[in-house]
């Protein structure tokens, strides 16, 4: 197969423009885990890094007309934490490339291709972020972010949250007979007690948040304050909504997003029976940090780079092609994983 008549199939596909494809395409709106919980940010390096500051400032001293001011003592800790970010990405051969090819010998133009090529390009972005996504919920679910054995990699970092962010529900919460009301006030007061922000949010599964409407607990908080008889129907929607309410609870956003695997089937990114409490500010607690591939210093390089080099940090798609065999295919390359900061300002509860 003469190179010729691929150079001028692709002629009009640069990286330039699939880079700049690349970057239009916005993560899915039911990815809540890397749009705001742990939010996307690219570094122009190949580390993660975490930095926490501890400051403990002491009272100021009443002194005596004349006297020297006292020399205070500083308690400052600086704790700070890199590592190495993992390449992550895939090919996609363009399948057919005979037939298209035949039809280009023919006299027809070489827009399949093209489109193929963009089809794959899209495709990428979206199992970068399905990936990413995963690696989310695994750091939230338990403070670490592990590689067990996939193509062979083995990593575990382990951000270190304490036993009491991690707690479980002294009751399942699948029996009626669980003090919900009481369990996540008890957590909401262990955060407060260590001088964390207040929780601004929940993220759980439906299952979890509906187990809610049935429990005694929530029909005793809603109907006790009216002088009234328990009926023994569930409570509506708005009525659990109140309860929370007249307790100073978060909102409950419901998350359920289950993703492919490679095995096959689909499967949950965050485990059913797990209740998050989320501090207000993301970004100064945990982040999905994507650094510099080789791909996007060598584009960003050069007297004529093909993208800038504010570009280069994040997923990039390069394209080629080869003679033996025949292949047209298309590459997507990352460095990324999702890091903690803070490790105590949450709760991943376990309710039953």
């Amino acid at each position: 197969m003469p190179n010729e008549m691929l150079d001028n199939l692709l002629k009009g596909v640069d990286a330039t423009e699939i880079n700049a494809f690349v970057r239009a395409i916005a993560t899915k709106d039911d990815f809540e885990l890397t749009k705001s919980v742990i939010p996307v940010k690219t570094l122009d390096t190949v580390k993660w890094k975490t930095k926490r500051t501890s400051r403990r400032v002491l009272p100021a001293q009443f002194r005596s007309w004349d006297a020297s001011t006292p020399i205070a003592a500083r308690e400052f800790t600086r704790i700070e934490t890199e590592g190495q970010l993992p390449p992550l990405g895939q090919k996609f051969i363009v399948n057919e490339l005979e037939t298209i090819l035949l039809h280009v010998s023919r006299g027809q133009d070489g827009e399949e291709l093209i489109e193929r090529l963009y089809d794959d390009v899209a495709a990428h972005v979206l199992s970068v972020h399905q990936r990413m996504e995963i690696a989310a919920g695994d750091l939230l679910s338990d403070g670490k972010f592990t590689l067990n054995g996939e193509n062979g990699i083995v990593v575990e970092v382990d951000f270190q949250v304490p036993a009491a962010n991690r707690p479980t529900a002294a009751v399942p919460w699948t029996d009626p007979t669980a003090d919900i009301l009481r369990d996540e006030m008890t957590w909401i007061a262990h955060l407060r007690s260590i001088g964390a922000p207040l929780p601004t949010r929940v993220l759980t599964s439906y299952k979890a948040a509906a187990l809610m409407a049935g429990n005694n607990s929530y029909r005793n908080a809603f109907y006790n304050p009216q002088g009234a008889n328990i009926p023994s129907a569930v409570l509506a929607p708005d009525q659990v909504t109140a309860v929370r309410a007249r307790y100073g609870l978060p909102p409950i956003t419901v998350y359920d997003l289950q993703l492919p695997t490679l095995g096959g089937g689909n499967a949950r990114v965050l485990p059913e029976n797990q209740y998050f409490l989320l501090p207000p500010d993301s970004r100064e607690w945990a982040e999905t940090q994507y650094g510099i591939t080789a791909d996007g210093l060598v584009l960003s390089s050069g007297s004529n780079p093909a993208i800038l080099r504010s570009e280069a940090p994040g997923i990039i798609v390069t394209h080629g092609y080869s003679d033996d065999p025949a292949q047209v295919y298309t590459k997507a390359s990352a460095v990324a994983m999702p890091v903690m900061y803070v490790p105590d300002i949450y709760m991943a509860a376990t309710v039953w």
